[in-house]
């Protein structure tokens, strides 16, 4: 089986550290998102702003890979303040997952890369 690296637009391949997405055969891969806007800014002081962002961000790789919303099988999340923000970020995932969501894992974690980050999302998805 062979590995396509999956790009968004504007991403430079000179200046890569990891792929936006990997596809395995008919799956899919993301890199995992924060809620990070294209010019490296956190998206907002809230759970429900950065985890908006960091799904869209993984949108993106969706779309490029050929793939939707209705094809993800799989999320993980990472929650720097989990009892505070599970609610929002429940919020924001009915919002891209209105029927039949997918499995999920939410867990809480001490810190994520950037002090400022609040979410990290990462999925599996069929194409």
């Amino acid at each position: 089986m062979q590995k396509e690296v999956i790009l968004t637009p504007g991403t430079d391949p000179q200046k890569m550290v990891f792929s936006p997405g990997i596809r395995a055969g008919q799956w899919l891969f993301p890199s995992g998102s924060a809620g990070l806007t294209k010019d490296g800014k956190v998206a907002g002081p809230d759970i429900e702003s950065q985890a908006r962002q960091a799904l869209k961000n993984l949108g993106e790789v969706l779309e490029q890979a050929g793939s939707s919303w209705g094809q993800v099988v799989k999320v993980n999340c990472y929650l720097t303040h989990p009892q505070r923000d599970f609610a929002g970020w429940n919020t924001v995932f009915k919002e891209f997952f209105p029927k039949n969501p997918p499995a999920r894992t939410t867990v809480g974690t001490s810190e994520l890369i950037g002090p400022d980050w609040l979410i990290e999302v990462e999925l599996v998805a069929v194409i």
